[in-house]
């Protein structure tokens, strides 16, 4: 069973603001493309430590071959997105 992480990086999505949109269009296109099962989906909001923690559990205990992240706060001091993931991977594509 192929395993892919979706983590849609919202503060807003993840508190129940607003509904998790982007991560729901990751889903409903890789249904569109693939046809093997894939999970988890997360949403998180833009803290360090819990997106790392998070690509790690998926690659390292839940058998993700692939983590897509989405959202982020975009060209501000907030987002961390890029960060977290330059800090936990060793083949960035």
């Amino acid at each position: 069973k192929t395993r892919i992480g979706i983590i849609n990086v919202s503060d807003r999505a993840s508190a129940g603001v607003y509904e998790d949109t982007p991560g729901k269009a990751v889903v409903t296109l890789l249904q569109q493309y693939l046809t093997t099962a894939f999970e988890p989906v997360i949403g998180l909001p833009d803290e360090q430590e819990q997106l790392e923690e998070a690509m790690c559990q998926m690659a390292d205990h839940d058998g993700c071959c692939l983590i897509i992240t989405t959202g982020g706060t975009g060209p501000a001091l907030r987002d961390i997105t890029p960060e977290a993931t330059e800090a936990v991977c060793t083949k960035m594509m």
